[in-house]
């Protein structure tokens, strides 16, 4: 997953939060937050970071940069 996706998947998941709120759908928070994980979880192994228990705080600005 390179930059662009990471980020236009982050956009369409607030724009599905914004419509389901509208909607007055239960649960939209629940939804952010867990889609907000998987998506990090993904970035992260596209980038073939360790995960955060067996890395270090250092390789953080990697998550920002092109792979």
């Amino acid at each position: 997953m390179n930059r662009i996706v990471f980020i236009l998947s982050f956009v369409l998941l607030i724009a599905l939060y914004i419509v389901w709120g509208q909607l007055e759908f239960p649960f939209g928070g629940f939804m952010v937050v867990v889609g907000t994980l998987v998506l990090v979880y993904f970035r992260r192994r596209y980038l073939h970071m360790k995960p955060y228990w067996g890395g270090s705080l250092s390789d953080i600005p990697k998550y920002f940069t092109l792979p």
